[in-house]
């Protein structure tokens, strides 16, 4: 027992103190993955929320933009303002502002003569005859073409402004400018992206002393402010808020705003139970000038909640695994010397397992063996079987020397066959080409067919269709000819008796485009099943009792040695089709025996 104990000890005890250091580290880099994960997930949104509202803000130029232009043709409010008649102009384009403000929110509609003066503000008729040195009009009169972007007014309002030079009948005549308020824009990202905005500018953009400050909010107070006095008094050095999807601004941010001198930094603010993290983004008019910021605040305290849910949850499964393990070493080390007294025995096993492996090997060869001598042996006996019969013929006719020697031909030719076909499987070892010569198709149909016809004792009848001139092929002829017996025989089993067979040999494009010739073997016999089709050319597979299914297999070999194909099919009218594809100009390179 206790030399047990000495040798568990050992192990154990640092696997412990390993185990409790593991997961103290763990939480370490867990605490500081996660804090690196809120920085990007900020920097990702961040860069949403920038190009978010760039896109706003261009979509809604554009409708500005587009709106411009049917007012800029429209010819009644043209001569309106050339017979500088305010009333009638007036009447023009009150009902369009109408429809603009809405539709699309459009707030301002400004109509000024080519020295930028104000002939008409649709929104406030009153007020006219002052002169507009806003950015934008300033950059239309320069460049001559439609100008847009966001502007901080007097009013203390971000508006959008797109401005447009009216041209009538080819000459300059004003300027045409709609503005929209773009406190929506902050609403429709807060809908979109899940964050809060505040846009606070800086006290020195707002209009001067003594001008009205509509709608702004200050960051100590967000409660309407009617003058800048009432701005000033709330503190001149500090931004004004004038848009914000919080309910309030926390002081910490409020705090972190007026100290913003230029450093826009991520950071983290916690108030009433929630995390928040903010980050800042450049506000730029259309001057250029950077006239506050837009402040990005995402709350996650329902991420940190689920991380350190997660957290705690993988610490606990770490410590209940490594407690699992703990009690696995201390039973393994326990059964180390039982493991020890069972090798010896695994050893014997596996040594029996490994001759009954080399007993199956060995049996394996031998079934292949038996597999390739019942395939030579498919490929001999059918030539075989005709020279027994024509052999009998001969006997039988023996008083007619030209019919003998017709069928001592025939003998001769399939000896002929079965030596050469002899011949190459005692060479398969050696070579790895088939012969192959100009062969006239028709004569070697003919004869095939003549041999299969007297070594069958069913005497099918057999259609031929032949090219009406001869037709050279360069291919092995000894191979074809036992291609096309198989194909023959396969179509004898299956015919009804009485029903005919039909040989055809016609050109045919392949699967390639190239050009060769089709040599197909067709039956009226029942057709082929969809099980069977799958398997048609596999070796040894077979649907009759007596044969060796290798019959198929040989023909796509065949086919394959001529760089061609074997296909087989059901015809329409009923029984199946076979067809051997044969190029016309075999390749360069022979196929393999």
């Amino acid at each position: 027992m206790r030399q047990r104990d000495k040798v568990k000890g050992p192990i154990l005890i640092p696997f412990s103190l390993v185990l409790i250091c593991a997961v103290g580290a763990l939480f370490l880099l867990a605490y500081s993955y996660e804090s690196e994960v809120r920085q990007r997930d900020l920097s990702s949104t961040l860069r949403s929320v920038e190009r978010l509202f760039s896109l706003q803000i261009e979509n809604d130029a554009s409708r500005l933009h587009a709106a411009l232009c049917p007012i800029s043709r429209d010819g009644d409010i043209a001569e309106a303002f050339l017979e500088g008649d305010r009333d009638a102009l007036l009447a023009e384009t009150a009902p369009l502002f109408e429809r603009l403000r809405s539709r699309h929110r459009v707030t301002h509609f400004y109509i000024l003569d080519i020295e930028r003066r104000v002939v008409l503000r649709v929104h406030q008729p009153d007020m006219r005859g002052d002169i507009v040195a806003r950015a934008t009009t300033l950059q239309a009169q320069r460049s001559g073409n439609e100008t847009h972007g966001i502007e901080l007014g007097p009013l203390g309002t971000l508006t959008l402004r797109a401005v447009k030079p009216w041209r009538h009948e080819g000459r300059l005549i004003g300027y045409l400018e709609l503005g929209e308020e773009i406190g929506h824009v902050g609403e429709e990202i807060h809908h979109a992206l899940g964050v809060d905005l505040i846009v606070a500018v800086q006290p020195r953009f707002l209009g001067s002393a003594g001008e009205p400050v509509e709608s702004v909010e200050s960051v100590e107070s967000v409660e309407s402010v009617e003058s800048v006095e009432s701005v000033e008094s709330v503190g001149r050095a500090e931004p004004v808020i004038l848009s914000n999807t919080l309910d309030e601004v926390p002081p910490d941010i409020a705090t972190h705003l007026r100290g913003v001198d230029g450093a826009r930094t991520m950071h983290e603010t916690l108030y009433r139970g929630q995390s928040l993290y903010t980050a800042m983004l450049p506000l730029t008019d259309a001057a250029g000038r950077e006239i506050g910021d837009i402040v990005v605040v995402r709350d996650v305290t329902s991420l940190q909640a689920g991380f350190r849910k997660s957290l705690v949850f993988a610490a606990v499964l770490s410590l209940l695994s490594g407690a699992l393990v703990f009690g696995l070493f201390y039973v393994i080390l326990d059964r180390i010397e039982r493991d020890y007294r069972h090798q010896r025995e695994i050893e014997t096993r596996f040594a029996r397992l490994s001759t009954e492996h080399q007993r199956i090997v060995q049996i394996e060869k031998l079934s292949e063996v038996g597999r390739t001598i019942g395939e030579i042996a498919h490929q001999i006996n059918n030539p075989l079987v005709g020279v027994v019969n024509m052999a009998q013929l001969a006997e039988r006719e023996a008083d007619d020397p030209v019919r003998v020697r017709e069928l001592l031909a025939d003998i001769r030719q399939a000896g002929a066959d079965s030596h050469a076909f002899l011949q190459r499987m005692l060479a398969f070892t050696k070579i790895s080409r088939f012969e192959r010569k100009p062969t006239e198709m028709s004569d070697l149909i003919a004869q095939t067919i003549a041999l299969f016809q007297q070594s069958t004792e069913q005497h099918p009848v057999i259609d031929t269709e032949l090219p009406p001139s001869p037709m050279m092929l360069d291919v092995d002829p000894v191979l074809v000819r036992h291609a096309l017996f198989n194909l023959l025989s396969n179509a004898a089993q299956f015919s009804p008796p009485g029903g005919r067979i039909r040989v055809r040999l016609r050109q045919e494009p392949g699967p390639d485009m190239r050009t060769g010739w089709t040599l197909d073997v067709s039956d009226q016999g029942p057709g082929l099943s969809k099980e069977v089709r799958e398997k048609l050319f596999t070796p040894f597979f077979t649907t009759q009792s007596s044969g060796t299914g290798l019959g198929l297999a040989v023909v796509q070999h065949v086919a394959m040695l001529h760089d061609g194909h074997a296909r087989g099919d059901n015809q329409r009218g009923g029984g199946a089709v076979f067809a051997l594809w044969l190029p016309q100009n075999p390749s360069d390179q022979e196929a393999p025996a």
